[in-house]
C-alpha cells in the first residue's frame, strides 16, 4: 500500500478551509495549526505560516472568517505580527478601492500591533524577520540605507508603512499629481478586481462601498495621527528623520501637501492638522511631546558630538541610536503600573543588554553608556513632568540609581565570579581576570560627564546633586566630615561652587554598590577645586540619621527628620527596621513612618529591589 507523504503547510491548508467550512472557533483553529507546526518540528512564530496565510486570504478567501483566523494567530505569535502587516501593505493597500474591508481589516490590525513594538523586537527569528520584510517592501533599496541590522530595519519599516498612508490619502485624494515624483515610491496605485457578480452594481452595495471608503479615509488620517504620537513610533519617525535627510524631506513635503489640501485632515474629529504640522515645522521641539522632555535639535547635537563608539557598523550611517531603541522602550514599559512581571526589572533589563551586546557585537563600554543614556533619557523626559496623582520622576531616579546600578553590578559580577572560577580550575591567571567588565565601566561614566544636555538635574534632585558633587569636593581636599554635615548645612553656604548634577549621583550609586571606589572623585572635572576650610561648625544637636546611630532617641523631631531625609547605608535601615519589629508600639508606628519615608522612595543607593 502506498503511503502518501504531505507537506505540514498541506496539512494546515486543509485544517483552515474545513475550519473555515464549518465556521470554527478562531482559538481553537489556531491550536490545531500549532499543535500540527510543533509536531513537525517547525519553529513559532512561523514566516512560512505568515506567508501562507495572507496568501490564502488574498483575494481567494477574503471572508471575516479567514481574517479572524489571521488574527487569531497574530494574538497568539504564531506567526510574526510585524511580516503579516507587511505582506498585508503590499496585498492590500494596492487593493483598497474594490476591497475597502480588506482595507479597514488591514488598520485595525496596524492600530493593535504596530504600537507594541516592544514585544516583537525578542522574538526567536528577529533578523530573519526584518530582513524578509526589507525583502517584501525593499524599503533598504529605497531608501538607499544597507544594514543588516534589526534596529535600523525596524525604523525603515515603520517609517515606509506610516509613508504609504501618506500616499494613499494623496492618492484617493487626487493630489498625488502634485508631488515632484508625481507617484508614490511604494506599492500603493489603486488595483481594480476584475467583477463576475451581478450584485456589485447593487444600488445598495454601492452606496455601502462608498460609506466604507469615505470611513477608510478618515481612519487612515486618525492613523497616522497616532503613529506620530505614540511615545515609540514618534521616536521611530525622529531617528528617520535624523538618519535619512533626503527621503525625510520628501516624506515632509507630501504631509505639507496633506496639511494644506485634505479635506479628510480638516474634518477629522480625532486628529488635529497640528500634529501633521509638528512634523514638518522646523521650529518644533519634538515630535512626541510626551515622550521627550528635550529638543529634538539638543538630542540630535548630542547624538552627533558623542557618538557611542565606531566598533560596530553604524546603524542608519551616521547615528548608532536605534541600536538602544529596545532600552528605552523597555524602560518606558517597566514604569507602567498597570504591568506586573513575574521576573524583577533587574533581571529583564540585564537579560535585554545581554542579549543586545551579543546581537550588535558592541563592546561592554558601549553597552554601559548605552544602558546609562537610555536610564538618564527616561529621567529627563520627566524633568517637567506633568501634574497627577502618581508623580514618576522619583520611579525614574530609582530606574536610573538603583535598578540601572544593580543591572550593571549584576553584568560586572557576572564576568568576575566567572573569572574567579577559571582562576581556581587554573584556567587563567589573576592577571588575565582583573575584570574588563568594571574597566569598560568606568570608562563609561568617565565618558558619560560629556553628555551635559542629560546630566542636569531636574529641580527636586538638585540639593541631592549638590551634596554628592560638595562630598567629593571635601573628600579630594583632604577634609573630613560627618555626614552630619550635609544634614544640616545650606550647600549655597559653602565657601566655594559645589554644583553637581545626576553624574555625581550615578558616581555616588556606583560607589555604593563596591562598583567605584572614592578614587573616581579624582576624575579630570570631576569636582569644580578645592575648599580649603569650612566656615560653619556642625551643630551636635542637629537631629538626622548620624545623631540617630549614635544614641538619639526618637523623639518627634527626630521621626520627621529621619523621615524627610534618605537613609544613605544599609546600617540605618536595620536599625529602624529593629526597632519596626521589636519597638514598643509608639516605636513601631514611629518606625513605620521613618521606613515609607524618603529611604523608600528615594533611598537610591540602598534599595535592593524594585518594580
Amino acid at each position: 500500500m502506498e503511503v502518501l507523504h504531505y507537506s505540514p503547510w498541506d496539512s494546515v491548508l486543509e485544517i483552515t478551509k474545513v475550519a473555515q467550512e464549518k465556521g470554527s472557533d478562531p482559538f481553537l483553529w489556531a491550536i490545531q495549526v500549532s499543535s500540527k507546526l510543533n509536531s513537525a518540528g517547525v519553529s513559532l512564530p512561523s514566516l512560512e505560516l505568515a506567508n501562507l496565510l495572507v496568501q490564502y486570504i488574498c483575494w481567494e478567501n477574503n471572508v471575516p472568517i479567514a481574517w479572524k483566523f489571521l488574527e487569531k494567530a497574530l494574538v497568539l505569535k504564531i506567526v510574526p505580527p510585524l511580516l503579516v502587516l507587511g505582506l498585508l501593505s503590499i496585498r492590500v493597500i494596492s487593493y483598497r478601492r474594490s476591497c475597502p474591508a480588506a482595507f479597514r481589516l488591514y488598520m485595525e490590525l496596524l492600530k493593535r500591533h504596530a504600537f507594541a513594538l516592544k514585544e516583537y523586537t525578542n522574538l526567536p527569528n528577529d533578523d530573519k524577520i526584518m530582513n524578509s520584510l526589507d525583502a517584501i517592501i525593499h524599503f533598504s533599496r529605497i531608501f538607499g540605507v544597507r544594514s543588516n541590522k534589526a534596529g535600523a530595519l525596524l525604523v525603515q519599516f515603520v517609517f515606509s508603512i506610516i509613508w504609504q498612508l501618506v500616499d494613499t490619502l494623496l492618492d484617493d485624494d487626487g493630489l498625488l499629481h502634485l508631488t515632484p515624483e508625481k507617484n508614490s515610491i511604494w506599492h500603493t496605485k489603486p488595483q481594480e478586481m476584475e467583477i463576475d457578480s451581478p450584485n456589485n452594481f447593487d444600488e445598495k452595495r454601492i452606496e455601502h462601498t462608498e460609506r466604507l471608503l469615505n470611513l477608510n479615509t478618515i481612519m487612515s488620517v486618525e492613523l497616522i495621527g497616532q503613529f506620530l504620537q505614540n511615545k515609540v513610533t514618534s521616536r521611530i519617525l525622529y531617528l528617520a528623520r535624523q538618519n535619512m535627510s533626503t527621503h525625510w524631506g520628501k516624506f515632509t513635503q507630501r504631509v505639507q501637501l496633506l496639511v494644506e489640501n485634505s479635506s479628510a485632515l480638516r474634518n477629522s474629529t480625532v486628529t488635529t492638522r497640528k500634529v501633521f504640522r509638528q512634523l514638518i515645522s522646523d521650529s518644533c521641539k519634538t515630535l512626541s511631546q510626551h515622550f521627550w522632555g528635550s529638543s529634538l535639535q539638543e538630542f540630535h547635537a548630542l547624538e552627533q558630538s558623542r557618538p557611542l563608539g565606531t566598533s560596530a557598523s553604524f546603524c542608519l550611517g551616521a547615528s548608532r541610536s536605534a541600536l538602544w531603541l529596545p532600552l528605552d522602550m523597555l524602560l518606558e514599559d517597566a514604569m507602567d503600573a498597570s504591568q506586573v512581571n513575574a521576573t524583577s526589572a533587574v533581571e529583564i533589563i540585564t537579560g535585554l543588554v545581554k542579549s543586545l551586546q551579543a546581537f550588535n557585537e558592541t563592546s561592554w563600554h558601549e553597552v554601559f553608556l548605552g544602558l546609562w543614556m537610555a536610564a538618564l533619557r527616561l529621567v529627563q523626559r520627566e524633568r517637567d513632568p506633568i501634574e497627577g496623582p502618581i508623580p514618576r520622576l522619583d520611579s525614574c531616579m530609582c530606574m536610573l540609581l538603583s535598578i540601572t546600578t544593580l543591572v550593571v553590578a549584576d553584568l560586572v559580577e557576572e564576568e568576575e565570579t566567572a573569572s574567579t572560577d577559571e582562576i581556581a580550575c587554573g584556567i587563567v591567571s589573576k592577571h588575565q581576570a582583573a575584570g574588563k567588565r568594571r574597566m569598560d565601566l568606568i570608562f563609561s561614566l568617565q565618558n558619560l560627564c560629556g553628555y551635559q544636555s542629560l546630566l542636569t538635574p531636574p529641580q527636586a534632585v538638585i540639593t541631592a546633586a549638590n551634596q554628592a558633587a560638595a562630598k567629593a569636593m571635601m573628600f579630594t581636599s583632604d577634609i573630613h566630615v560627618d555626614s552630619a554635615y550635609f544634614e544640616c548645612v545650606n550647600i549655597a553656604d559653602m565657601p566655594i561652587n559645589c554644583s553637581g548634577n545626576l553624574h555625581h549621583l550615578i558616581v555616588e550609586a556606583c560607589i555604593a554598590r563596591n562598583l567605584l571606589d572614592t578614587s573616581a572623585y579624582f576624575w579630570p572635572g570631576y569636582v569644580n577645586g578645592r575648599i580649603n576650610k569650612l566656615h560653619q561648625n556642625v551643630p551636635t544637636h542637629m537631629p538626622g540619621w548620624s545623631s540617630f546611630m549614635k544614641g538619639s532617641s526618637l523623639t518627634q523631631l527626630m521621626i520627621n527628620a529621619l523621615a524627610l531625609t534618605p537613609a544613605s547605608s544599609l546600617a540605618e535601615i536595620e536599625k529602624i527596621f529593629e526597632i519596626a519589629v521589636k519597638g514598643s508600639d509608639d516605636e513601631r508606628i514611629a518606625a513605620a513612618t521613618i521606613l515609607t519615608g524618603s529611604s523608600l522612595i528615594r533611598g537610591w543607593n540602598i534599595q535592593v529591589t524594585s518594580y
